[in-house]
């Protein structure tokens, strides 16, 4: 059985020690929010080095099935690679974002998506004003894809902009597993670097309401120092 481009390129690369410390690490055990993914042994900039070496010799079909191949580090790959085409083909820039939106469905750990969802989804929605793609993530019940569109918001927090995240995130904390809420602190805690009296506004109006949880302020305050962070949430959580 012929391997996958991309596959064989990784294996010279793979380090089969590593394949349990990868499965503890990202939850591959039953009842895990990786349960059953499968992993190579690959280290991050690995996958790097290959996309980058690779990127022009794999047409859009090896990436489309790479985006959604059973092990890991193959897909992984193969986003870094479509990243490269999404950075050189700026004419092209919509067709790559739509080629990633329609395989998201192999984006579907925290690594993947934290790679992609800034340099792509939320970039785009930026330059092009369309935040389609963004406000159907949110509303999807898929949890990778409510992460995509909170980390999305990397983007714009770095111009200066706002809204969509203070819009967003209470839409994604609401049920959100731990894995969602730690994407929801982390853009807390970006935003607070940047305006932290606006953060600590919206974080204490929604953990007055029950929305957000104890872990997402934890997270949003960790750069406010422990004795702050313990006062505002002996304030403000609900009793």
């Amino acid at each position: 059985m012929q391997l996958h481009p991309i596959h064989e390129a990784l294996i010279p690369f793979a380090q089969p020690d590593r394949i349990n410390d990868f499965m503890r690490y990202f939850q591959t055990f039953e009842g895990g929010y990786a349960e059953g993914d499968t992993f190579m042994g690959v280290m991050v900039p690995d996958r790097q080095k290959v996309a980058k070496a690779y990127f022009d010799q794999w047409d859009e079909r090896i990436l489309r099935s790479g985006l959604v191949h059973p092990i890991h580090e193959v897909r992984h790959t193969a986003l870094f690679t479509l990243m490269r085409y999404y950075g050189k083909e700026r004419k092209r820039r919509q067709h790559w974002h739509d080629v990633l939106y329609s395989c998201f469905e192999g984006i579907n750990n925290w690594d993947l998506v934290d790679t992609c969802a800034h340099k792509i989804f939320g970039q785009h929605a930026f330059n092009t004003g369309d935040f389609s793609t963004l406000e159907e993530l949110l509303e999807s019940p898929n949890m990778w894809k409510k992460r995509a569109a909170i980390v999305a918001q990397l983007w714009m927090l770095k111009q200066g902009r706002y809204d969509e995240l203070l819009a967003y995130a209470p839409v994604a904390a609401e049920d959100a597993p731990e894995i969602l809420q730690k994407a929801i602190g982390w853009l807390m805690k970006c935003l607070w670097q940047q305006q932290p009296e606006l953060a600590e506004d919206h974080m204490a109006a929604y953990l007055q309401e029950g929305l957000y949880t104890r872990l997402i302020v934890r997270i949003g305050l960790e750069k406010a120092g422990k004795d702050h962070r313990n006062h505002f949430l002996a304030t403000f959580a609900p009793k």
